[in-house]
């Protein structure tokens, strides 16, 4: 059996995350749910949660069901805090899109200015303290 691109994607994710608390969304759940949950509690910058959607590409294109797009967009416009991360295949860097441009991306692809890039050789530290400053709650 061949793995997929994204259950490849959630090991390294789940591998090289020590200040974030991921949950894995594997059951078929509501139309659109992401794939995962992070949540976390930073001394200094309080704590906090958010979804993650995983897609891999090779291409410029990143496919997205229209579930996927509208509850990304509705949790956006409702002040969720939510993501899509893009793994871009082979260089294997991360671009990381807000919940509330899921539509641009859908339509634009990777030629849709990211809110973080992370190159080939990933700095995990970097990528966790970005997606903890964009989500954490003020104290």
């Amino acid at each position: 059996m061949t793995t997929k691109p994204e259950t490849k994607f959630w090991k390294i994710i789940k591998n090289n995350s020590s200040k974030i608390h991921w949950t894995r969304i594997e059951a078929i759940t509501p139309v659109g749910i992401p794939d995962l949950n992070g949540l976390f509690n930073d001394p200094k910058k309080g704590n906090g949660e958010f979804w993650c959607e995983l897609k891999c590409t090779s291409t410029n294109k990143v496919r997205l069901s229209p579930g996927q797009i509208s509850w990304n967009m509705h949790r956006s416009r409702l002040g969720g805090k939510n993501f899509i991360m893009v793994q871009t295949l082979p260089s294997r860097g991360i671009a990381l899109y807000s919940g509330g441009r899921t539509l641009d991306l859908a339509s634009q692809g990777l030629t849709l200015e990211p809110c973080a890039f992370f190159s080939h050789e990933i700095d995990w530290p970097a990528l966790e303290s970005w997606l903890i400053n964009s989500c954490a709650l003020s104290l």
